[in-house]
């Protein structure tokens, strides 16, 4: 399978950044969950990013997700697992290829080259696969999902199928995978339409219905979230960040050319991998006749749309409110484009392949190996190596589509039919290009944490230590070895340890304290929070550690010999001098301290976050019950004028209380704040969370599911009342197209 070619060159080319730091950490903290007969929804002790609903992605809706957390948190290695499920999707995303190639009335053959080309786009193989496994997901999928829609618009399919392929998008909780969604409903409802094909366009619009319900349930959360988070940004700009513009698109040939994408790499505007890449033989689109081609446009407009679409999203500003990063879409453009060409060259193609189409095809490749060359010119042998292997590649398919009887009978001992002999020689091809590539850029430009393989490793790690540990201190200020990995972990790799860390990967974090604490997106903090949190809190009068709730401290020792970089979308803190490790605080002691490390745990320990943490003078509270979502308290005295608690959660949006108020703002500017009414003696107040608009969302949900059950089975008990399906009449867009591609078979 060409999706192994990448481990030749690095074996752990599948799990690397928000793979390692993110994806596992999550598979596996659901799995463990589940194991216990739970859905993760909040954990205050994670505080910043315990909100599991509001961040979306925890698969907490979706079966396959469920499924990743199991087998995560079973398997003994984080690589291997990790490996297999990429593979798979990889290999899922050609088979699915595959199924719709064939709904455009395309021979296995031809189907088989669109298959095994589009899982290879650049930006999936140097991005989604490597890093943004959610990406990988749902875009693996999404081929099934157009090829349903197009049944369904046949009338040849249940709704059912349609609805579990969309269905499994959207509750990913990957925004791109969900517009994804949005572009083709309307691409092949307008195709629909315009046919006039009135019931199955209402199929459609019913199924999109269904998907769109579910959608809420999935998203509402967060959106009714984000004000309080880091992600709560509102607006359009543009700065070019992960944004791939019109040029860099001419480089989707030329699997060695680098576009110009700005990204978190520092090398100016070039990109560190071919992320514009889509396949070799695009140029050969010059093969196609256009008189036959404009003939055969009408059987593609939801392709048409669906491009047009993509390519605009790919091309719009790289902020627009909570969407950000559109060289997102650029596996999407593959498909799209990968299709136009094959089905084009299948059904529409010359005759006979003239010198002049052969000389315009080799002009793109030339064009696009001039624009590889000018952004990256150090790269010129290997773009110019590829330039080659393309023209070959071209040179021998215009022979062999021109001479299919000499293919067949002269050079074929096997007696293949010549259609047979192209897809090998595609696939011969794409083989040497994706050889190439993956020799000359072994590794994605996104981060290489080289986090542990074994899982046992991460649990060693502050083993035995009880309750709520905060990292002061950035991972990334050490080497990212072994040896680093046996003392501290980073981001979600800590939901693999006993540990409970506050330091975990920062998707939606809450804005307010990941300021006070100078957290990173991954986790890392500055060194000078070490005295800020024994610093006294003016509101509360208490340390910013005791109003936290923190048992323990491990100090990251490097961090503090180390002069920070002036990032502001990470919170660093710019200075030139170290910062020194401040002396033990009274009432802690050294639990263990190693040439990097050192842990600081209380000598009397509060226990972990989640219940009261200050009381104004005069109020008295005890705990009846508490849980991650509900805290149960007594009041057992208030003053005249009435009382004030904070609890050592965050004030997210979602809670609820009886028996008191919340405060007008949150106590010390992040934490869940009480009014206790002066009569509130002897009874009980009853704090509770639940993600804001989930019971909406669930009723939508029911309703989505309940609604395509139904339908599905009426469907199915409609047909075999019916008997054997009956030909549609023709204007009402069901009758399929007669296959179109001639010649080579």
């Amino acid at each position: 399978m060409l999706s192994l070619i990448p481990l030749i060159f690095h074996g752990r080319f599948y799990f690397q950044d928000d793979t390692e730091n993110g994806a596992y950490g999550v598979w596996y903290h659901l799995g463990e969950s589940l194991f216990q007969g739970k859905v993760p929804v909040l954990n205050p002790s994670v505080w910043s990013s315990g909100n599991y609903i509001a961040e979306g992605q925890w698969g907490t809706w979706n079966p396959l997700v469920m499924l990743f957390g199991l087998l995560a948190y079973v398997s003994p290695n984080a690589v291997v697992l990790t490996t297999a499920l990429k593979v798979a999707m990889l290999v899922l995303a050609g088979v699915g290829t595959f199924v719709l190639a064939r709904s455009y009335t395309l021979s296995p053959e031809w189907a088989f080259i669109a298959g095994i080309a589009v899982p290879l786009n650049g930006f999936t193989m140097y991005f989604d696969a490597p890093s943004w496994v959610t990406g990988a997901l749902v875009w693996a999928i999404f081929p099934f999902f157009w090829a349903q829609l197009r049944q369904l618009m046949l009338g040849k399919r249940n709704p059912f199928w349609a609805f579990v392929t969309g269905y499994l998008i959207v509750t990913v909780g990957y925004v791109a995978g969900t517009v994804a969604i949005g572009f083709i409903l309307l691409a092949v409802g307008i195709e629909a339409l315009v046919r006039k094909a009135w019931w199955p366009a209402a199929r459609i619009a019913l199924t999109g219905i269904s998907i769109g319900l579910v959608a809420v349930v999935v998203f509402l959360p967060g959106v009714l979230t984000a004000a309080v988070t880091t992600r709560g940004t509102t607006g359009i700009w543009n700065d070019d960040y992960m944004s791939i513009d019109f040029t860099s698109l001419l480089l989707a040939p030329i699997a060695t050319a680098y576009p110009q994408l700005l990204s978190w790499w520092w090398s100016g505007t070039a990109a560190t991998s071919p992320a514009a890449y889509i396949a070799w033989f695009l140029p050969a689109i010059a093969f196609v006749s256009w008189i036959k081609f404009k003939k055969l446009s009408s059987d593609l407009r939801d392709l048409f749309f669906f491009l047009a679409a993509s390519a605009a999203f790919v091309l719009l500003p790289t902020t627009i409110g909570p969407l950000r990063y559109p060289a997102r879409f650029m596996p999407y453009v593959a498909l799209a484009a990968v299709l136009l060409v094959v089905v084009a060259l299948a059904r529409s193609r010359q005759p006979s392949i003239s010198r002049g189409s052969l000389l315009f095809a080799l002009g793109l490749v030339v064009l696009g190996s001039y624009l590889g060359w000018s952004q990256a010119p150090w790269r010129y042998f290997t773009i110019a190596l590829c330039a080659a292997l393309i023209v070959a590649g071209l040179v021998s398919m215009r022979w062999l589509l021109n001479h299919p009887e000499v293919a067949s009978h002269k050079w074929n001992k096997f007696g293949l039919p010549a259609i047979s002999l192209l897809a090998i020689g595609v696939l011969l091809a794409t083989t040497a290009t994706t050889v190439l590539q993956h020799r000359t850029t072994a590794r994605s430009g996104l981060s290489i944490a080289n986090q542990p393989e074994d899982v046992s490793t991460y649990k060693g790690v502050l083993e035995g230590v009880q309750n709520d540990v905060i990292v002061v201190g950035d991972p990334l200020d050490y080497p990212q070895d072994k040896a680093t990995w046996e003392e501290t972990l980073m981001a979600n790799a800590w939901y693999l340890s006993d540990a409970n860390v506050v330091n975990r990967y920062q998707l939606v974090g809450f804005s307010k304290l990941n300021e006070l604490l100078c957290l990173r997106y991954l986790g890392g903090t500055c060194p000078e929070l070490a005295e800020k949190l024994f610093d006294r809190r003016a509101e509360t009068g208490l340390l910013l550690v005791d109003e936290l709730h923190i048992d323990n401290v491990q100090i990251l020792k490097r961090s503090f010999d180390k002069p920070q970089v002036a990032m502001a979308s990470n919170n660093y803190v710019s200075r030139d001098e170290e910062v020194e490790i401040p002396a033990v605080p009274d009432g802690w002691h050294v639990a263990t301290e190693t040439d990097d490390t050192v842990l600081w745990s209380r000598d009397v320990p509060l226990g972990p976050a989640g219940g009261v943490t200050w009381t104004r003078p005069g109020t008295q509270l005890s705990e009846v019950s508490r849980d991650d979502t509900k805290v149960v308290l007594k009041v057992e005295d208030v003053p005249a004028e009435g009382g004030r608690a904070a609890l050592s959660r965050l004030p997210w949006p979602g809670y609820s209380v009886e028996g008191a108020q919340f405060t007008n703002r949150p106590i010390g500017g992040y934490l869940l704040g009480l009014a206790i009414p002066a009569d509130a003696k002897g009874k009980l107040i009853t704090v509770s969370f639940e993600p804001p608009g989930w019971r909406i969302g669930i009723a939508l949900w029911a309703v989505a599911v309940a609604g395509m059950l139904l339908w599905s089975l009426l469907t199915i008990r409609r047909r075999r009342s019916d008997g054997p399906m009956k030909p549609q009449p023709a204007d009402d867009g069901s009758k399929q197209p007669a296959p179109a591609y001639e010649g080579i078979r």
